[in-house]
């Protein structure tokens, strides 16, 4: 059938768009087992759950960017077979992506008008292509050059042309797809601002999210997912994060915080007027069993330090002792040799080879340990090493030969965290280690923490996270322009004197 009379047309009346029955397997793998969603005009329907739950994979079903096994999908009373994103588009369904899916060397007009270019007698209309697309940034309020590159846009702006490329199309039902997680909270705002505008508008709009707060703040209605299974409908005015987290897990989350624990285990590690590149003049200590926190305002030189001490970097000057002995490692091999390991901030850049397996990528900082007599990795031992470890932190997977980057981020995160804990490190540096993971694994990240601490091994906990921060550290250092600002032990710690701290004041 061609696509403009498969289109469907809203009125008043319609019922918005319903999916029913959408199952969806990857090989043997069980994605989403009979899930169904119905997005109302003028409503914003959020669509919730841990990460591996199945939300992206439903909106992408939705939209055409997978074939289900099966499905019914209605669209003003009307079944749709999409078969591809452009024809779900040309049926008046957009997705908007986490990370724009943009041709950097196009001009913004051409990105925003790409395969529904304005002609004139078979020639496109360059100057009607530029109008129309003015036209649709200014409905977005944005004032963008339609000139310009693409590649040269931020990703807050090059998420304005997917919005204007939908709007071009007048597409009924939005779906966006963790579009926020780039975002900084002005831009989120932004965003939800179009949200709330095109929901007046009578669009159907659903948000997939993982963070509570932006689900509290922008829905109307909550779908919960687990496991790939519906398991909650929820009206946002008639509920609580407390509910949404215990559909969401399947249990009730515990507060992490060990606060009132008394470390006075020898020092394992001390930094005295440690300065390089982008820090200067550090000093703190770490003893064994406690949780060291370092906070911050970005740009601060938290990880640029953390990196100094694995090894990642050199430090200019200055003295570093590792359960007093010197330590001055060159390289992260050196670091790991001595019992140091990082967790990186980027697990996906700096953790993880996406194409290699889940046992491969735990394997890699140690090799050593899995050799045998003649020097070749015993392979054997290797997975009765590692996958026991991977089940200690619930990570979710097929198979320990599955390649790591099929698996969602939050479970991604736990094989990072699997590689540092193979051989127990005496000191390991987390950086950021709950960013973009949804809150059961967070909890399963700030158990093992304080787990790790309770063994005798000293942890640095760097976070931009200062709830994390403040619960989970025993002291914490508060960093500023490159150097350690202030120490505040678990009575001084709160939430506005490390602000005062990290801000150039001074804690009250």
């Amino acid at each position: 059938m061609p696509l403009q009379e498969n289109r469907a047309v809203f009125t008043q009346e319609t019922t918005g768009l319903q999916a029913s029955g959408v199952n969806l397997s990857f090989g043997e793998f069980r994605v989403l087992d009979s899930v169904s969603l119905t997005l109302t005009p003028g409503s914003i329907h959020a669509i919730t759950g841990e990460n591996g739950a199945g939300k992206s994979s439903l909106a992408k079903v939705i939209a055409g960017l997978y074939e289900p096994d099966s499905a019914s999908i209605l669209l003003n009373g009307e079944e749709l077979h999409i078969r591809s994103p452009r024809e779900g588009l040309a049926l008046g369904i957009a997705l908007i992506h986490q990370e724009p899916l943009t041709f950097p060397d196009l001009t913004i007009f051409e990105n925003i008008l790409a395969g529904n270019l304005p002609t004139r007698r078979g020639i496109v209309d360059w100057a009607s292509a530029k109008e129309r697309s003015r036209e649709l940034l200014q409905q977005l309020g944005s004032s963008l050059d339609v000139e310009r590159v693409a590649g040269d846009l931020s990703i807050a702006d090059q998420q304005m042309l997917e919005l204007a490329a939908a709007l071009s199309h007048d597409a009924k039902v939005w779906i966006f797809d963790e579009t926020t997680a780039p975002l900084t909270p002005k831009e989120i705002q932004r965003i939800f601002k179009i949200m709330r505008e095109l929901r007046d508008k009578g669009r159907c709009i659903a948000i997939v999210t993982h963070h509570l707060d932006e689900v509290f703040d922008i829905s109307d209605e909550i779908s919960v997912l687990r496991g790939g299974v519906n398991v909650a409908h929820l009206r946002t005015a008639e509920t609580t994060q407390a509910e949404v987290v215990r559909h969401m897990v399947g249990r009730d989350i515990a507060n992490g915080a060990h606060s009132g624990r008394h470390v006075d285990g020898e020092v394992a590690l001390r930094v005295e007027n440690l300065t390089g590149a982008d820090f200067h003049d550090v000093n703190f200590e770490v003893r064994r069993g406690e949780v060291f926190g370092i906070a911050g305002l970005v740009g601060a030189g938290r990880t640029e330090l953390a990196q100094a001490i694995f090894g990642v970097t050199p430090w200019v000057s200055g003295k570093v002792e590792l359960f007093q002995q010197s330590y001055k490692p060159t390289n992260p091999g050196q670091a790991i040799g001595a019992g140091v390991q990082l967790v990186p901030e980027d697990r996906r850049g700096a953790g993880l080879m996406l194409e290699r397996s889940i046992l491969e990528n735990a394997a890699l900082t140690s090799l050593s340990f899995f050799a045998n007599r003649v020097g070749m990795v015993s392979a054997e031992r290797e997975r009765d090493s590692i996958v026991p470890v991977l089940e200690r932190l619930r990570t979710a997977l097929r198979s320990p030969d599955q390649h790591v980057g099929e698996l969602s981020g939050g479970n991604q995160q736990k094989v990072v965290l699997a590689k540092a804990l193979v051989e127990p490190p005496r000191l390991i540096i987390f950086d950021e280690p709950t960013r973009g993971v949804d809150i059961g694994a967070k909890e399963d990240v700030h158990k093992l923490i304080i787990e790790l601490a309770d063994s005798g091994i000293a942890v640095i906990l760097i976070s931009s996270d200062l709830p994390e921060v403040l619960s989970l550290s025993d002291r914490i250092g508060v960093m500023r322009r490159g150097t350690i600002a202030g120490v505040l032990g678990q009575s001084e710690a709160t939430h506005d004197s490390v602000i005062a701290l990290a801000s150039g004041g001074t804690q009250s």
